[in-house]
């Protein structure tokens, strides 16, 4: 019997979160691998996928139209002008992920308050920007995917992603607390996440690049990353799991 089908929508950024486009068609990133591990296997997924760099949120403008003006979208949250823009006449998307990383801007604190802070500043964006999405696309769903600083963070977060591809995290050791993690992004043997991931895999005798971070979360215990990174994955995954419920309900 084949399983129903499920539209997703997702704004993203780049390679490594929504994916890029390839020679003839979309090369996938991360984001489409998380959202398997939880509807894979009661849906048939559908992906239609929108990069906005940092570069063209920033010269987004807001529609065309008095209407419009009563929307106060600001920072991150404009990529959904340009999300409603393109796909407003569209009924046929179920679920939208809007995924951003938090980041840490140079100079600011590395602290768990600030971090918390920050991230629930974007997320307050996103719900202010969410009555534009109400108002024009009603009946399509909305969840924030927001990592607390970067998405490598979550790739971190969990022990088994790496022991079950053969790659045990010896040198360095993963992070207790991987949210949380942070360092210089130009000193490659410091604690910026990148760069720890970087150390990791290739330590391990991995690549480096998306098709490794893929594999690893195929190979998740989400159990796992939700206690590790509790601040940020484990509000995603309770969204994501209060809307498989639902979806069942019907």
């Amino acid at each position: 019997m084949s399983k129903p089908k499920l539209h997703i929508a997702i704004i993203g950024e780049g390679k490594n979160d929504v994916g890029i486009m390839g020679n003839s068609e979309w090369q996938e990133g991360t984001i489409q691998e998380y959202l398997r591990c939880f509807l894979a296997n009661d849906f048939d997924l559908e992906f239609t996928p929108l990069a906005v760099s940092k570069t063209e949120t920033k010269n987004i403008r807001g529609l065309k139209g008095g209407r419009y003006r009563k929307y106060k979208i600001k920072g991150i949250a404009k990529k959904l002008f340009r999300f409603v823009s393109l796909y407003k006449n569209r009924s046929d998307f179920n679920l939208l992920i809007f995924f951003s990383d938090t980041d840490k801007t140079q100079g600011e604190r590395a602290s768990k308050t600030e971090a918390k802070r920050k991230y629930q500043a974007i997320l307050n964006d996103i719900n202010e920007a969410k009555r534009l999405l109400d108002d024009e696309m009603p009946n399509l769903t909305l969840i924030p995917m927001i990592p607390i600083r970067i998405l490598e963070c979550w790739l971190l977060g969990d022990y088994e992603g790496f022991e079950n591809i053969g790659c045990s995290p010896q040198n360095p050791l993963l992070p207790s607390k991987p949210e949380l993690v942070w360092g210089d992004q130009n000193d490659p043997n410091g604690n910026y996440p990148k760069n720890y991931l970087k150390r990791i895999l290739e330590n391990g005798g991995f690549e480096n690049n998306t098709e490794t971070y893929q594999l690893i979360i195929l190979n998740n215990n989400l159990d796992n990353l939700k206690q590790n990174c509790s601040l940020s994955f484990a509000p995603f995954a309770a969204k994501m799991e209060n809307y498989l419920h639902q979806l069942l309900k019907k």
